[in-house]
């Protein structure tokens, strides 16, 4: 089994993209569930506050968001790796893209009063009255109906085309990180019966989708939260001096810094920076519980400042 943990729950649209690599990779893992909704205190102790879900922790190395955590997996696992040589940009633009602007459009479409009302139909009301207060942010300026009727259709055709000619998988003969984050997106519809309709006019992508699915989660072992904050008690700083600290922005290796995401969960995690690359960094933090942790973010997405 790997060393790797997967902080998630099950209904979290991008902790299944990871679960999905985790599958289609072989890899033998360990996962905690998380809450839903804050707090997250096993999590906080680990990520120093960062809350969107999943994270991905490799003893006291702590990786947030899945476009870093897709890349660790890829490393640990290169056979078939979902960033081949000739694809990279395609496959990278394409995934950022689906975590961005097609997530956004499919959550304003799950999130609409008839699909939320599938979504929470089995959720205690005072359960479902703390998500829609802990998730306000993440509905502010979501798309409007009339948005989303007008723009989905037309990626969803675009899918279509796609593999129906140059198929089975959206850049050709093997699965990429581009299937996974789409992937992700479309499952989140397709596991809502109400929203569903929105699939059935294109057997191309659902035949894409039933494939994608059968993939699987690969072999996972519950642990709990206590367990993995001791296991990060216990790990260590893996030598980092093979790589040149990129000193972007005027930050140097030990500033006291802080890192946030742009979009939304705009919740600042403090700590030294330690590694500073083309597309991550990580700064040392240290917790009452967890000890010395190290955070892992990419640079796309995030910014990274002078703590004040």
């Amino acid at each position: 089994m790997s060393k790797f943990i997967l902080h998630h729950y099950q209904p979290s649209p991008f902790a299944e993209k990871i679960r999905t690599i985790l599958g289609f990779k072989g890899i033998s893992y360990r996962t905690v569930t998380i809450p839903i909704i804050m707090p997250k205190p096993d999590l906080t102790a680990l990520t120093g506050g960062y809350r969107k879900t999943p994270v991905l922790q490799q003893g006291a190395h702590v990786y947030c968001d899945t476009r870093l955590i897709s890349r660790v997996i890829d490393n640990y696992a290169p056979e078939k790796t979902l960033y081949p040589d000739d694809l990279v940009a395609s496959a990278n633009i394409m995934a950022q893209w689906a975590d961005q602007h097609l997530f956004a459009l499919v959550v304003a479409l799950v999130f609409s009063p008839d699909g939320f009302a599938e979504l929470t139909k089995d959720i205690p009301t005072p359960v479902v009255s703390a998500l829609v207060t802990d998730r306000e942010e993440l509905w502010r300026g979501a798309h409007t109906p009339k948005i989303i009727l007008s723009q989905l259709p037309i990626y969803l055709q675009q899918f279509e085309q796609q593999l129906q000619n140059c198929g089975p998988y959206l850049l050709g003969q093997q699965p990429t990180i581009a299937d996974f984050s789409v992937y992700h997106c479309l499952w989140f519809i397709n596991n809502n019966s109400v929203v569903r309709s929105h699939l059935l006019l294109y057997p191309a992508l659902l035949r894409w989708l039933d494939s994608m699915t059968a993939i699987g989660h690969g072999n996972a072992e519950n642990i709990t939260g206590q367990e993995a904050i001791d296991e990060a008690r216990l790990g260590e700083w893996a030598s980092n001096e093979e790589y040149e600290f990129l000193e972007l922005d005027g930050l140097k290796y030990g500033d006291l810094v802080t890192v946030q995401p742009i979009d939304y969960g705009l919740v600042p995690v403090v700590g030294e920076l330690i590694l500073s690359l083309t597309d991550e960094v990580a700064i040392r933090r240290n917790d009452e519980r967890a000890g010395e942790v190290y955070v892992h973010f990419p640079r796309v997405g995030y910014q990274i400042e002078l703590a004040s």
